[in-house]
Parts: structure tokens; C-alpha cells; sequence
């Protein structure tokens, strides 16, 4: 397993680099990153899965307005963003 994202990274370049490096810190998960770059996910999807224990916890417990909705919010932007840029290197 290792070994397969190494070289999975090392086939990558710059532009993929950056969206893999900007979506696994919003993620925490370097496999939703390398998916979504590999067009394996869309973004709706990954969002999905990111937020799939804390959509868990807001369905038992409760949304917190200003807080959960606002994490929603910006993770959709750290993802959207890295994956548009992307789209658009690969335009070139």
C-alpha cells in the first residue's frame, strides 16, 4: 500500500501535488485527496465521506449554527477550490 501511493505521488505533478497537499489538509485522508485528483470522487462525494462521522453526530445531537454550518461551508471551499484549480492546469 505504501509502495502504490508512493509511486502514485511521484507520477503526480506540480499542479496534482498541490491539489493532493490542499485537499488531504482539509480531508485529514490522503486517500479522498489522491481519489478526487484521480477522478475516482467528485466533490460532492468526497465531501460526503469527509464529513460522513460529523454529519453522524449533528444527526443525533443537533446542528451548532455558527459552528458545524460554517465547517460545512469552508470545506466545501478547500475542496471545490483545489479541485477547480486542478480542472483548469489540465486545460492547458
Amino acid at each position: 500500500m505504501v509502495k502504490a501511493v508512493k509511486n502514485l505521488l511521484k507520477r503526480s505533478d506540480d499542479c496534482e501535488l498541490a491539489a493532493i497537499d490542499a485537499i488531504a489538509a482539509a480531508a485529514h485522508s490522503l486517500v479522498i485527496a489522491m481519489a478526487v485528483v484521480r477522478d475516482k470522487l467528485q466533490i460532492e462525494e468526497a465531501i460526503e465521506l469527509i464529513r460522513l462521522e460529523e454529519d453522524f453526530q449533528v444527526e443525533r445531537w443537533g446542528l451548532v449554527e455558527g459552528g458545524h454550518d460554517v465547517d460545512i461551508a469552508d470545506l466545501r471551499v478547500q475542496v471545490s477550490s483545489a479541485a477547480v484549480f486542478l480542472g483548469l492546469s489540465r486545460r492547458t
